[in-house]
């Protein structure tokens, strides 16, 4: 299992833009095989944060989405846009528990 939280800050202005072009990307990709969970959260206290937590099978699931045809759509709208207000951050975990 490959585990992925990733933390987006986005310019205020985009904050619709961002969250439209998240959960579409969000609800193709918890439909593909190697995906596992595609949560995304928003901040409630500041909600130009965002937190993603992506769950994969393998890193054959995780390579797969990053190729899929949804993923890069949203990549070139936020990137394109230049929706980050700074620069994000992301980790990579593995499961403890519950056991798989």
């Amino acid at each position: 299992m490959l585990i992925f939280q990733f933390h987006h800050y986005v310019k205020p202005e985009f904050i619709e833009a961002y969250k439209a072009a998240i959960l579409e990307n969000a609800r193709q990709a918890i439909q593909e095989d190697g995906i596992i969970r595609f949560d995304v959260f928003q901040d409630t206290e500041d909600p130009t944060h965002f937190s993603l937590l992506e769950i994969y099978q393998d890193q054959a699931g995780r390579d797969f989405h990053l190729q899929t045809e949804h993923f890069l759509k949203w990549k070139e709208a936020v990137l394109g846009q230049e929706m980050f207000a700074r620069q994000g951050k992301g980790d990579a975990f593995e499961m403890l528990f519950p056991e798989s």
